[in-house]
């Protein structure tokens, strides 16, 4: 059976060069994309998982990079990828909540995942 988190975190750690976790670490980087299972319409043909994936950025500018630089290799992925047949974006925002003075960008991604091994 294949796990879409780990395909999804995959992913993104070939295409980014940063950490990235399902998790954010005790000991947070300063750069850092952390991915969450938000939603799942699955049925036995197709897993359909949405995801939101957080960009820890030093700025607002690199944040918003990194939140790119994934969706990029998403929908990259979607083209190419043995499993993953689809990506859409539903949402790509700054992150208001900035206790941290970084930036953080969230995008919010519903993939098609072939269940077919």
């Amino acid at each position: 059976m294949i796990d879409p988190t780990a395909l999804v975190v995959g992913i993104l750690a070939d295409a980014v060069d940063v950490p990235v976790s399902t998790e954010v670490p005790s000991q947070r980087p300063d750069r850092l994309v952390t991915v969450d299972l938000a939603g799942d319409h699955s049925t036995p043909y197709l897993m359909q998982p949405r995801y939101q994936i957080l960009c820890w950025g030093r700025s607002d500018q690199e944040a918003h990079a990194m939140a790119r630089a994934c969706l990029d290799a998403l929908w990259v992925a979607a083209d190419d990828h043995p499993y993953l047949s689809s990506c859409q974006l539903e949402s790509l925002s700054r992150d208001e909540w900035n206790a941290t003075g970084q930036g953080r960008y969230l995008l919010v991604v519903d993939l098609t995942i072939n269940t077919d091994e």
